[in-house]
């Protein structure tokens, strides 16, 4: 026999298939437009709100580097450019201090050089707007923009002179600098958010050649793994492949993080929507292409009695499917482009990115989704397409998609209502397990989200990190007094504020007694700077030795002293014989006696330690040496007229916006102080609970409607299909209005069912997910979203009610007559 090319005719059947089912077609192109949305959003958000975060820690750490080890030998530097897991090391040097560039002349910015590894590498990826070159020549160098705002310098150009001022270390002296560079290019920096300092001025290898500076005692290296997860146990390899000996400590980077339990539990949580997202748009489009060729069975049943092969049957089920996919995919990828670039940055703009945010813009993610959309599509026509294409012609025209059970039931409840519908949702028990588990994804993903953003509690998050509701802090121009008595006075008349306190600040030099601060050099170096000063350096340099002599407003000291394993005399503490020390590294012992040299004081100054202490927030920076705290008599007593750092003060929670409001006038104009107080903290955290918001609770949107449009399909489907079913128990005596109540019994039984896994098995997820988000955010409270699920409640309880009589009232349109000719 010769072959037929029934291509074209099965091209004409599909294509006229499609036409005649355009309500099926409707809801399997919504389908694919909803997985191929929910994927590109899930993903683009995920990586945009990530890659943000990653990038402000980045910017204000400096570097990507994710270890540093002081003083390395060239034996070490080739060993360390050797070992496998090692993909960069680079080398910086500290070789001094640059002076006089702001007005306060305790600031200085560090003159630092970098090798062409450490710069590029290292460094590069944490700065922004890089113009010019690195520094080459010894009179060459490069700077902040910062650091040139201050300088009065903002607008650089390249080869414009710079003056500085600038003291070195040759020999273990200090050695003071004045000469004049040339500009080679600036950028912005971060880091000095962190580090508190002015930031880092970029100097030549000639210069760090001349400098004098002990390189091998001074520099450090940093490295940067292949792995990004493993950072500690590669920091152990390293140990061990170098032999490091004791004095000399390899440790994390600043702010590097290791794969904790609280990332791991992250992690967790996030691979868990992960799966919910997918199973989602999976089952979405499997349902109702499922659904869709079961409700054509009896068309394609037909079409064999004409001669149309099992073969052909399922080549045209498949290109509807390719048809409707090349429908809906582009449709769902322009819709997670929109909400990428739409939704997304309106999102981050919300949040307090001290770098700005990062839009993650990965065609990879578009091209996953179009692909798992599309696998998905083929993969769910398989099986529909094997059924229709194995059913015979004489079994397609009473085919119903229900298996009817051979088991007898007896029963004398069997014919009430009630649990007819209930059979009725059993009896395919396949289709039953899809709208539950679809209805279950979809609000247990959104009770999950709601859960967690309103968990987000702004009071325990600015209780944690503010000590009073108001804080008045001098920043910058320490050659005058910026909180003047007036401004004082000011403060304390404005109604509704009370309990007002302030804190003297002023830098001091202590003499370094080993006996007295070798253990706490011992533990500050060991922690922060990895490499250790000798003790001789530090008893020769007493500048090396500096730190912060804050004077305690007295309430401040009485509750301190309540705490205190001994209570200092008071009378001791206020004449100023007796001073406490910063407890955030315990390493002194009470009775030691030592002597600092206040900044502008006559003399120096002997004092007892009586206790360590910690003061959250009144002072958040320190030097080598540790923080004293001192009363504010004795701070007068030793200078004229000390500095206020800063005036705390609280008033009660209704009064905190007129105070706020008049304090913000008050202080007008004067650029030397900041206002920070927990109104603007909270205003901060409601931004970003609106962020998640906008965030997940699209994507549980989503993921919700997704669950509605299975259980939608379904039921439209399933009364579509069991129409001759429904016209038989009309002939027999059925009214419509006890069919309509059957349908109506169904779609409660289905919200029923639903919301009881949702608040049984959705509502223990949901804590799950809390206690997880917990151990990151400590200040997280639980709170049960109630009016979320309140809504959507009524909601689900809504659909499921009005879809089945939807269906009917449509299926009714037709005369009994010939819908009991369907079922003949």
């Amino acid at each position: 026999m010769f072959p037929n090319n029934t291509k074209t005719a099965v091209n004409k059947l599909a294509a006229g298939s499609m036409k005649m089912s355009r309500t099926r077609n409707r809801f399997v192109i919504l389908a694919i437009i909803l997985t191929t949305w929910l994927i590109t959003s899930f993903f683009s958000i995920g990586m945009s709100v990530s890659k943000s975060w990653d990038m402000q820690k980045t910017k204000i750490d400096g570097t990507i580097a994710q270890a540093v080890l002081p003083a390395p030998t060239e034996d070490q530097l080739e060993k360390m450019k050797g070992l496998g897991y090692v993909k960069a090391v680079g080398l910086q040097a500290v070789l001094g201090a640059a002076e006089g560039i702001s007005d306060d002349p305790d600031e200085a910015a560090h003159l630092v050089w970098y090798d062409e590894t450490e710069w590029n590498t290292m460094r590069g990826p944490a700065i922004d707007g890089w113009k010019g070159t690195y520094p080459a020549a010894g009179n060459e160098i490069a700077a902040p923009l910062d650091v040139l705002s201050k300088m009065g310098i903002d607008k650089p150009e390249i080869g414009m002179s710079l003056p500085l001022s600038y003291t070195t270390m040759t020999g273990g002296k200090a050695v003071q600098h004045k000469e004049t560079f040339k500009l080679t290019g600036w950028f912005k920096d971060y880091s000095q958010l962190s580090s508190g300092d002015l930031g880092s001025l970029l100097v030549s290898e000639p210069f760090m050649k001349q400098s004098g500076t002990m390189m091998q005692e001074t520099r450090v290296a940093s490295i940067l793994f292949t792995d990004k997860k493993n950072i500690g146990k590669l920091m152990n390899n390293m140990r061990q492949d170098l032999k490091l000996p004791k004095d000399q400590v390899l440790s994390a980077a600043s702010g590097m993080e290791y794969m904790d339990n609280g990332r791991i539990s992250t992690l967790i949580g996030y691979g868990g929507l992960v799966l919910f997202v997918m199973l989602s748009g999976y089952l979405l489009i499997y349902n109702v292409l499922y659904l869709s060729v079961a409700g054509d069975t009896r068309f394609y049943g037909l079409l064999k009695t004409i001669g149309v092969t099992r073969r052909q049957i399922r080549t045209m089920i498949r290109r509807q499917a390719l048809r409707l996919a090349l429908i809906g995919i582009p449709i769902g990828l322009v819709a997670g482009a929109a909400t990428s670039f739409g939704i997304v940055p309106l999102a981050l703009n919300t949040i307090d990115l001290q770098v700005g945010g990062s839009i993650s813009f990965n065609p990879l993610i578009f091209a996953g989704a179009a692909l798992f959309a599309l696998i998905t599509t083929m993969v769910s026509c398989i099986k529909p397409a094997r059924v229709a294409g194995k059913i015979s012609p004489v079994e397609a025209t009473k085919y119903t998609g229900i298996t009817p059970s051979s088991k007898a039931r007896m029963s004398s409840g069997g014919s009430k209502l009630h649990r007819m519908a209930l059979r009725n949702i059993f009896r395919v028990k396949k289709r039953a397990l899809v709208v539950f588990l679809s209805l279950f994804l979809g609000l247990t993903t959104f009770l999950v989200i709601n859960t967690l953003v309103l968990s987000m509690n702004p009071e325990h998050f600015v209780d944690e990190n503010m000590r009073n509701d108001f804080e008045l802090t001098h920043e910058s121009g320490w050659d005058k007094q910026a909180v003047t008595p007036e401004l004082l006075a000011k403060i304390k008349s404005i109604p509704g504020v009370k309990d007002i306190r302030t804190a003297y600040l002023a830098n001091t030099a202590l003499d370094y007694d080993p006996k007295v601060f070798g253990k706490y050099v011992d533990q500050l170096t060991a922690q922060y700077m990895g490499s250790r000063p000798s003790d001789t350096d530090l008893e020769k340099n007493p500048d090396m030795f500096r730190g912060n002599v804050i004077g305690l407003d007295p309430a401040d000291f009485r509750e301190a002293n309540k705490k205190l394993p001994s209570p200092v005399n008071v009378e001791r503490f206020e004449r100023g014989q007796v001073a406490l020390l910063d407890g955030e590294i315990p390493a002194f012992k009470t009775g030691d006696r030592f002597t600092m040299k206040i900044n502008g004081a006559a003399k120096a100054t002997e004092l007892e330690i009586g206790g360590m202490a910690t003061f959250d927030g009144l002072v958040t920076f320190h030097g080598m040496a540790p923080n004293v705290y001192i009363s504010q008599t004795a701070m007068k007593q030793i200078i004229a007229d000390p500095i206020i750092y800063k005036v705390s003060f609280d008033a009660d929670r209704k009064d905190w916006p007129e105070v706020a409001k008049q304090v913000k006038a008050a202080i007008a104009g004067n650029g030397d102080l900041k206002l920070e107080s927990k109104i603007d903290m909270m205003d901060m955290i409601q931004s970003a609970k609106l962020a998640f918001y906008i965030l997940g609770g699209g994507l549980a949107l989503i993921l919700a409607l997704i669950g509605l449009l299975n259980f939608v399909n379904i039921m439209v489907t399933g009364v579509m299909v069991r129409k001759p079913e429904l016209a038989v128990l009309e002939s027999v005596g059925m009214t419509s209005r006890q069919i309509k109540k059957l349908l109506l019994l169904e779609g409660a039984w289905y919200a029923f069912i639903s919301l009881l896994l949702v608040a049984a098995l959705g509502n223990a997820l949901a804590y799950g997910a809390y206690r997880l988000f917990s151990q990151e955010a400590t200040y997280a409270v639980y709170t049960f979203p109630a009016v979320p699920l309140a809504a959507v409640i009524v909601l689900v309880t809504a659909v499921c009610l009005a879809a089945p009589v939807a269906a009917f009232r449509r299926v009714r349109r037709a005369p009994l007559a010939e819908r009991l000719r369907e079922a003949a």
